[in-house]
C-alpha cells in the first residue's frame, strides 16, 4: 500500500478486490456444479443435470463482465444471473427434497456469485450497494423457486457469510487506502528530504577533491617554486583550473567533450587520460603507462572522469611526497571492470598514521572513486614504495549522493 502512488491506491485497491471477487464467484460456480454432477453419480435417477447447464450462461456472463468492467455489464449479470439463479433452485429444490441441509448449501453456492460480481467499483459505498444488491436478487428467486416447487425456503446461510465477509473486506480496504494517503505523503517528503540532503553531501565531498587537487596543489607548487618569474606551464594549468572551478563543467563530471557515438567517447575519454599524464609530466614526474588505457575510454563517462581525475591526484602524490620523480602507470580490462594501478619505489608511508587533515588519498581517490561504485586499494609502508589499485566495472551505476548526474543548470540552483 505505502509503495502505491496515493492518486493510484483506491483504483490498484478496488482493481485487486474485484479480481479476487471474480475468481471466488467461478470457484463457487465450479463447486455447485460439480456437487451436482458427483450427487447425480451417487442417484442417477434425480434429474439435476439442468441445473449444472443454469451456470453455464453466469460463467458466461462473467467472462463478459471481467473484460468490459462496467455498470451497464454488472447489471447484465444480475439480470442473467438472477434468471439462472431462478432456474437453478427450481431443479434443486425439486429434486434434493430430501437432503435439505444439501440444498441450502447448493443454492447458497449460486447465489454467492451475485454477491460479489455485483460489487464492481472503487468506491465503498457503491460496492457495498452492489453487493446487497446481488443478494437481494438472489433472495428473491430463489424465494420464488421455493414457493413454485412448494418446498421450504432454505436460509441460504453461507451467501449471509459472504455478504457480511464483502462488507468487512471494502470497509477494512477503505480504512487502509485513507491511512496509506495521510501516512504516504510524509514517507515522500522524508525520501525527497533524504535524497536531497545525500545530493548535497556528493556536491560538497566532489567540490572539496576538486579543490585539492587544484588550488592546494597549485599553492604548494608555488611554494616550491624557487624565486623568479612563474614557470609558463604552471601558470598556464592555475588559469585552466580557474576557469574550470568558477564554471558549472566540474559538477557534471565534463572533463571530456561529448561524442557522438560510441567510438567518439571511447577517444575522447583516452586523449582526456592522455592529457592528464602530460600534465603531471609537465611538473616533471617521468610516468611509464603500460597495458590498455584505451580500457578508461571504455568506462562510463562520469566514471571515466572520476579515473582520470583520481589517478592525477595520485601521479600528484607522487610527486610531493613519494620523494621519486618516477612513476608506473599500468591499466587492465577483465572484461568486468577498467583496473589503473598506479605504482612508485618512493619512500612510501604509513596510511594509518596518515592525519585527517590530509585529504588526497580519502577525499580525491578513495572517496571519488566510491562515488561512481568503484574500489580502491592502498599497500605501502615506509621505505617500500607505494602501489595505489582503482577498480571500476564498466556497468558502475552512480550513488544517489553522486554529483554527476546533473542534467543542467537548473538542477545546480535547486541543490545550491
Amino acid at each position: 500500500m505505502l509503495g502505491i502512488p496515493t492518486h493510484l491506491a483506491p483504483r490498484v485497491n478496488a482493481w485487486s478486490t474485484v479480481r479476487a471477487f471474480h475468481a471466488a464467484a467461478i470457484g463457487s460456480l465450479a463447486a455447485a456444479a460439480l456437487l451436482l454432477l458427483l450427487y447425480r453419480l451417487d442417484a442417477p435417477d434425480d434429474h439435476v443435470l439442468g441445473a449444472v447447464l443454469a451456470v453455464v450462461p453466469m460463467l458466461v456472463m462473467i467472462g463478459v463482465h471481467t473484460h468490459v468492467g462496467t455498470w451497464r455489464s454488472g447489471a447484465a449479470f444480475l439480470v442473467v444471473g438472477g434468471i439462472c439463479a431462478w432456474w437453478f433452485a427450481t431443479v434443486v429444490q425439486r429434486e434434493l427434497t430430501d437432503v435439505p441441509w444439501v440444498s441450502s448449501y447448493v443454492l447458497s453456492l449460486v447465489v454467492v456469485p451475485l454477491v460479489l460480481i455485483g460489487g464492481s467499483g472503487s468506491g465503498t459505498v457503491r460496492v457495498v450497494l452492489w453487493s446487497v444488491s446481488g443478494f437481494v436478487v438472489g433472495r428473491i428467486v430463489t424465494a420464488i423457486a421455493a414457493v413454485q416447487s412448494g418446498g421450504p425456503d432454505h436460509p441460504l446461510v453461507l451467501a449471509w457469510v459472504t455478504l457480511g465477509f464483502v462488507i468487512a473486506l471494502v470497509v477494512a480496504v477503505s480504512r487502509s487506502t485513507a491511512r496509506s494517503e495521510r501516512v504516504q505523503p510524509e514517507l515522500l517528503r522524508s525520501a525527497r528530504e533524504e535524497h536531497v540532503t545525500a545530493y548535497r553531501a556528493g556536491i560538497e565531498a566532489e567540490a572539496a577533491a576538486i579543490l585539492h587537487d587544484t588550488v592546494l596543489n597549485h599553492l604548494n607548487a608555488i611554494a616550491l617554486a624557487p624565486a623568479g618569474p612563474m614557470d609558463e606551464h604552471l601558470a598556464r594549468t592555475m588559469e585552466s583550473d580557474v576557469a574550470m572551478l568558477t564554471g558549472r563543467a566540474w559538477l557534471a563530471g565534463e572533463t571530456v567533450a561529448d561524442g557522438t557515438g560510441p567510438a567518439d567517447a571511447t577517444s575522447d575519454g583516452v586523449a582526456a587520460f592522455e592529457r592528464m599524464l602530460d600534465e603531471q609530466r609537465a611538473s616533471g614526474l617521468q610516468i611509464t603507462v603500460t597495458g590498455d588505457p584505451t580500457s578508461v575510454g571504455r568506462l562510463d563517462p562520469h566514471a571515466m572522469t572520476a579515473v582520470v581525475r583520481a589517478v592525477g591526484q595520485c601521479l600528484a602524490n607522487v610527486l610531493k611526497h613519494a620523494g621519486t620523480d618516477a612513476a608506473e602507470v599500468s591499466v587492465f580490462d577483465d572484461g568486468v571492470a577498467c583496473t589503473v594501478m598506479v605504482v612508485d619505489d618512493g619512500r612510501g608511508f604509513d596510511e594509518q598514521a596518515t592525519g585527517a587533515d590530509r585529504m588526497g588519498l580519502r577525499n580525491s581517490v578513495r572517496e571519488r572513486i566510491g562515488r561512481v561504485g568503484g574500489d580502491v586499494q592502498v599497500w605501502s609502508s615506509p621505505g617500500s614504495g607505494t602501489s595505489v589499485m582503482m577498480s571500476v566495472p564498466f556497468a558502475a551505476s552512480v550513488g544517489s549522493a553522486s554529483v554527476l548526474h546533473l542534467a543542467g543548470d537548473d538542477d545546480v540552483e535547486r541543490a545550491s
